[in-house]
């Protein structure tokens, strides 16, 4: 029983995360490890549980909501898992004129309670449409939720573990950010050697 499981977490309301800065770099980071991850989606599933809400269906948004969504629909025992694929870009800041479903969800949501879950609210643009058009499906209630929160998103999830404003570097995505910041400090003229230090700081190589 969800209640009767006791992880050894010492939880608190909003999950404060180490928080990391760079001279001549104006912006600051988030690297969150994966027992850190754990700990988020342990305090958004007490807050899914407080509030008495069991939704049928956990549908997640790919791809930032994928690693931690198992640990989720543990952790408030929900057997049910979709997941859908939504594009607002079709390239460097070519944005569509509507987002496009490129991953369609594999089940109906007419008459079902539906738990929308991603890492992070950061536009809200994806939380936003997914509400939108769970609500044309005819689902029957819906709530929203994800690990991190930033507050200049136009959308509040029901429930979050965390705030920031930081650039967020996951830990399943760090080549893809190893990659990105590399570009963006060598384009700032860093040596190769500050570059790895920061990399190693952040954790994204040994």
């Amino acid at each position: 029983h969800f209640l009767s499981f006791k992880l050894q977490y010492t939880m608190v309301s909003l999950l404060k995360l180490k928080q990391y800065s760079f001279p001549e770099d104006q912006m600051s980071y988030n690297a969150p490890s994966w027992n850190e991850l754990e700990r988020l989606t342990w305090s958004v599933a007490k807050q899914i549980k407080a509030a008495r809400f069991h939704p049928d269906y956990i549908v997640t948004l790919a791809k930032g909501g994928w690693p931690m969504t198992r640990s989720l629909a543990d952790f408030i025992a929900v057997d049910n898992i979709a997941s859908i694929g939504v594009k607002f870009y079709s390239g460097l800041n070519q944005k569509y004129d509507q987002p496009m479903i490129y991953q369609d969800l594999p089940i109906a949501v007419k008459g079902k309670k539906i738990l929308i879950f991603d890492d992070v609210a950061d536009s809200g643009g994806s939380l936003q449409f997914m509400l939108g058009l769970l609500k044309k499906r005819r689902a029957k209630q819906i709530k929203t939720a994800t690990l991190l929160y930033k507050p200049h998103s136009q959308f509040k999830p029901d429930f979050f573990a965390g705030v920031t404003s930081a650039w967020i570097l996951f830990p399943f995505e760090k080549v893809e950010m190893g990659k990105l910041l590399t570009e963006k400090w060598q384009a700032k003229n860093l040596d190769q050697k500050e570059i790895k230090e920061r990399c190693k700081k952040l954790g994204l190589i040994n």
